[in-house]
């Protein structure tokens, strides 16, 4: 953003070092010149002798600080940063603080940071604003109503940063609340939050009367407002759709809303969905600046706690692997490796062919762990692209890949499956190779489609998996077989639950393990 065409200039105050240095965020921003200072004293200094569009104040003495700006210079937009844990947002804004950010170590608050100086500089604009319409319209009601406006545009985001810094509160109770605060600054019946997946438009959260606006309702995106809010460059409003040519769209003809605000909530730069507020009756005037902008400040902050939880998720992901890792490396690759070291003393002493024989299949026991190891670890649950593919082509392919001796497969035709091609071929091949080697080398495998549903099966003429033993095959290190390296399978349901699928196990006709994949 800029102000009257030139960069904003911001007067970054910061004494904290090793604790990140915000000052980097918004200089890497083209909207942005900043000038750094490293006291307070200097930065009075420099406000004396330079102009500047905010102040940032992060300093350990932030009070201080905050009112020796206010005492001089009243108006000047300041954006308070808080130390990690200090809970000051309510006395920051009390005592003129314009916003107010607290340190997080657990997370990258760059644009959260961004945002909050662009919006102090935006409220001083409308502040500005106010001061013309003084000189011009002192006597005209324009004035007083948005004098009074911005009056309850402070009120408003005191509570909306009380709500959000309160950490008593869940984050469902942040976001119900901060739903109902935006519904009553907007005055208007429902607020929700919507997540989109493809075309298909699902709320999230919901506040409001309205039957069709609650959670875990789903519709079709093209039947909604927030189709356009996703086509939109910034936020989308409708005052009064009637008058708006809104007659006819099929939103319109669903919801029956009158008028509607809606922004994009991104997270990790992707879209997530959308925040919106409305109501079945058409507002008497436009959605002011002031009230457009509380709506994007909702937006950021679920963003920033969306972002949050994936970070969360993601951590305790990757702590659940590392565990399954030390687990094969202290256990399953331990016992091999004693074997060889047994059987290799042995065969010093024997010379014995078998000895060495036994010596051969403990390395290669540990070579299939590692190879198995390796491929969780570098591919995980990430997919490379997934496109429609012909399963029997597949399954001919990955039959080519695997040591069948004297198995044989049979696959039907007319299965296709959208899927990421390598990763599907690691799901056919473990599959297989389970079939083999609790089958034997002459095993007959099936493949072809499920009935009733999208999907398909992998069966076999084997020995079957035990009922009692079904819900545990799918386990890290679960084997039954002498020598297996109880990966096999839990990689298949890794690459089942990354393409959004369920996998599982029950008997074939035969008698033999029957696999059932099912999108």
């Amino acid at each position: 953003m800029e102000t009257a065409g030139e960069a904003v200039r911001v007067l970054y105050v910061g004494d904290r070092r090793g604790t990140g240095d915000f000052a980097e965020y918004v200089g890497d921003e083209d909207a942005f010149t900043v000038t750094r200072v490293d006291d307070a004293a200097t930065a009075l200094d420099r406000l004396e002798s330079e102009t500047f569009d905010c102040v940032v104040g992060d300093v350990a003495d932030g009070f201080g600080l905050l009112d020796a700006v206010r005492d001089r210079w009243p108006d000047l937009p300041y954006v308070f940063v808080a130390s990690e844990g200090d809970d000051v947002a309510s006395e920051a804004l009390e005592r003129g603080a314009t916003d107010y950010l607290q340190r997080r170590g657990d997370c990258d608050q760059r644009a959260l940071f961004v945002t909050r100086v662009e919006s102090a500089v935006v409220r001083r604009t409308a502040d500005g604003l106010v001061g013309t319409l003084v000189t011009q319209e002192s006597a005209d009601d324009d004035y007083a109503r948005i004098a009074t406006e911005l009056r309850e545009n402070e009120t408003y985001l005191r509570k909306l940063y009380r709500i959000a810094s309160n950490t008593e509160l869940s984050y469902e109770q942040k976001r119900r609340r901060l739903l109902e605060l935006g519904r009553e600054r907007l005055d208007v019946d429902v607020g929700f939050v919507s997540h989109i997946e493809g075309d298909t438009f699902e709320i999230v959260d919901a506040v409001g009367s309205h039957e069709l606006l609650q959670p875990d309702r789903t519709a079709p995106l093209a039947e909604t407002y927030c189709r356009k809010t996703t086509e939109d460059e910034g936020l989308l409003s409708v005052e009064d759709a009637e008058s708006e040519g809104w007659l006819g769209d099929p939103a319109y003809e669903t919801y029956g809303l009158g008028c509607y605000v809606g922004a994009k909530i991104f997270v990790n730069d992707a879209l997530y969905g959308t925040l919106c507020f409305a109501d079945r009756d058409p507002r008497d005037r436009s959605f002011s600046e002031n009230e457009k902008i509380y709506v994007e400040l909702i937006s950021q902050w679920l963003r920033y706690e969306y972002e949050q939880i994936a970070d969360e998720r993601a951590l305790r992901e990757q702590n659940r692997r590392l565990e399954e890792f030390a687990s094969v490396v202290s256990h399953d690759l331990r016992n091999p490796l004693n074997v060889a070291r047994i059987y290799l003393s042995m065969a010093e002493d024997s010379g014995s062919e078998e000895d060495f024989e036994q010596v051969r299949c403990a390395h290669d026991r540990m070579e299939q762990l590692i190879q198995n190891l390796l491929m969780l670890a570098r591919q995980g649950d990430a997919l490379a692209g997934v496109t429609d593919h012909d399963l029997s082509a597949v399954v001919a392919e990955t039959w080519e890949n695997v040591e069948t001796d004297d198995a044989t497969c049979q696959v039907e035709d007319g299965v296709t499956v959208e899927a990421d091609r390598e990763r599907l071929q690691q799901l056919l091949e473990n599959l297989f190779r389970n079939s083999i080697d609790h089958g034997g080398e002459a095993v007959t495998i099936r493949v072809g489609p499920l009935d009733g549903v999208d999907g398909f099966y992998v069966e076999d003429d084997g020995p079957g998996v035990p009922e009692d033993q079904r819900e545990s095959v799918f386990e890290h290190g679960y084997s039954t077989v002498d020598g297996g390296t109880g990966l096999g399978l839990a990689i298949v349901r890794r690459i089942a639950d990354a393409h959004d699928w369920t996998v599982s196990v029950g008997e074939s006709d035969s008698g033999g393990a029957r696999f059932e994949v099912e999108f």
